[in-house]
């Protein structure tokens, strides 16, 4: 049995441990640090006081406790403060993993779009960082922009803004979140030797088909284990499902691996998962980054295993014991997967959740799905991580024969699970992300 250290583990984690049988091949030691509070500071309604204990007091304290535990390898899918921990703690006992330095620039949004420059220049937009003082004196900007911290997940605090107005109204709502910035900019500076900056960061508006290229690296070989296409709620920016394999033609894919393959290389990401979100505007027949994360994309994991037959888990063990990852292509039970969001754009109070028998008669029916119930019981959808435009409170990851039929099989399982939310106050006042 190998030892493997899984930092900030998320609900997802334990569910696919137990699945496919990991823990019955590895010994697993699981720590989590702010992961939850992190989460809990960029709600609508974060909490007043967060108890954040200095990352480098936790560093410390994690390579003394593990320094002699034998490990033999450490892993997260947790975006942040997950990943970065993850490679600054393998650094320091000499395990297989990402360089800090090369983690933490991918997650900083801005310092990612100098290196994507670099490699691919073609394919990244306009980009600036704006300093809240300059909010009121943009009118240079090439409205519409993309507004977004230099910072942050799940879309929180990115708005599409039309003009100096708009920008001068949600800039500070992005730049506002200097406690969830905090550990970020402490990491950055002493791993990557980089100042956090201006917290704000402006783009050239993107428009088309997005997707989620995700792949690896072994010993400097860059791998594209599949494409993910992003479906959207009509003229919004909030996810309404993910589908695999993509529908994007063959010509269009290859084009946006040979990207991915450049600049990940490029920039000198090896031994570990990460996944680039990408755009293809048909009408320009244009493709561009969005961004890069240094990590697995946990939610697509059981897709791949329900089309392809190989479930990304088992490759974030092998990279993180310095084994090379096999990953099979179409031999899994299903031609069709989707992770479908459940989702609602008024703010609710979650007064019934599905019960255990409603949850085991659907897996009973459909043995393969996933189901996420991410809402609290008796709390406000705005009391958790949300994209700032509406609310998500489950998810059912499903495989079928076709898109049709998972579509079919989510509004049989939607009828079947129980979720009464009350509504409450309005949304936020916040732009509702409108894409022409």
């Amino acid at each position: 049995m190998s030892n493997i250290l899984f930092l900030c583990p998320t609900h997802r984690d334990y569910r696919e441990i137990e699945a496919l049988g990991l823990n019955r091949r590895h010994q697993f030691f699981f720590h989590d640090y702010a992961s939850l509070t992190l989460e809990e500071l960029v709600a609508d309604e974060p909490p007043e006081n967060a108890d954040l204990r200095d990352p480098r007091e936790e560093v410390r304290r994690l390579i003394e406790r593990y320094r002699d535990a034998r490990l033999d390898a450490i892993v997260s899918t947790d975006d942040y403060p997950g990943s970065a921990l993850a490679s600054i703690l393998a650094q320091a006992l000499g395990l297989p993993g990402v360089a800090p330095a090369v983690n933490l620039r991918c997650q900083h949004k801005y310092y990612s779009r100098v290196d994507q420059q670099r490699f691919a220049p073609d394919a990244v937009p306009y980009f600036r960082r704006l300093d809240e003082r300059e909010l009121p004196s943009v009118e240079e900007l090439p409205f519409p922009v993309f507004v977004k911290p230099v910072k942050s997940f799940f879309s929180v605090g990115a708005y599409r803004v039309d003009s100096p107005a708009e920008l001068f109204r949600v800039g500070w709502k992005s730049a506002s979140q200097t406690s969830f910035l905090r550990p970020f900019e402490v990491l950055l500076a002493d791993y990557a030797g980089l100042d956090l900056g201006p917290p704000v960061l402006v783009e050239g508006l993107l428009q088309g088909m997005q997707v989620t290229v995700e792949g690896y690296v072994h010993a400097g070989d860059v791998r594209i284990i599949a494409i993910v296409d992003s479906v959207m709620y009509p003229e919004t920016l909030s996810f309404q499902r993910f589908e695999y394999p993509s529908a994007l033609p063959d010509a269009v894919q290859d084009r946006m691996a040979a990207v991915v393959k450049r600049v990940i290389a490029g920039i000198g990401f090896d031994g570990g998962l990460f996944n680039m979100e990408m755009i293809y505007d048909p009408r320009r027949d244009s493709l561009h980054i969005i961004e890069i994360n240094p990590r697995m994309a946990s939610q697509f994991a059981d897709l791949y295993e329900k089309v392809d037959g190989t479930n990304t888990y088992e490759i974030l063990l092998d990279l993180a014991l310095g084994k090379k990852p096999a990953f099979r292509k179409r031999r899994g039970k299903y031609g069709f997967a989707a992770s479908c969001v459940l989702r609602t754009f008024e703010n609710a109070r979650v007064v019934q959740l599905p019960s255990a028998a409603e949850i085991a008669q659907v897996r009973e029916r459909y043995p393969d799905i996933r189901i996420e119930v991410l809402a609290t019981h008796g709390r406000r959808l705005s009391q958790e991580m949300q994209d700032g435009r509406s609310y998500r409170y489950g998810i059912l990851s499903i495989g079928g024969r076709d898109r049709e039929d998972v579509l079919a099989i989510f509004e049989r399982c939607k009828t079947q699970l129980t979720f009464r939310l009350d509504k409450v106050d309005a949304a936020p006042d916040w732009p509702a992300g409108k894409v022409a």
